[in-house]
């Protein structure tokens, strides 16, 4: 039994990459990333209001998800990437599927050198948007 992480924002490339694990994965969980590198430099207020704001898309995100897709839904809070490949790792996923152009940051993981220290434990499969 495969079980894919499919990060998720509501965005077309997200969603063809969640249509690509449900179709070749017998576990899907979809994530949704609320990324704590958006609230560098922003003052008390302002860092709640966007957290706020990124939990409301993510519950729209939740409903088409669970709804239209019929998978499984989480929110990840924590820096970029990692965050999702972290989770991913403590759930047992055999691999994260991303829809590529839609997250910033992930080409990093992907691309750059040292990628084996970010994709050691889970692979990350990259769907064409």
């Amino acid at each position: 039994m495969a079980r894919y992480v499919v990060l998720v924002d509501g965005s077309d490339p997200s969603l063809r990459a969640l249509e690509y694990a449900r179709e070749r994965a017998d576990d899907v969980i979809a994530v949704y990333l609320i990324d704590s590198r958006s609230f560098k430099g922003l003052n008390e207020d302002m860092a709640r209001a966007l957290r706020e704001f990124m939990r409301q898309e993510a519950s729209l995100v939740e409903k088409v998800v669970r709804e239209e897709y019929g998978a499984k839904f989480e929110v990840v809070e924590g820096d970029g990437p990692e965050a999702v490949m972290e989770y991913a790792k403590e759930v047992g996923a055999d691999a994260v599927v991303v829809g590529v152009g839609n997250v910033p940051g992930f080409e990093k993981i992907t691309f750059r050198r040292g990628i084996e220290e970010c994709v050691r434990d889970v692979p990350v499969i990259l769907v064409p948007g």
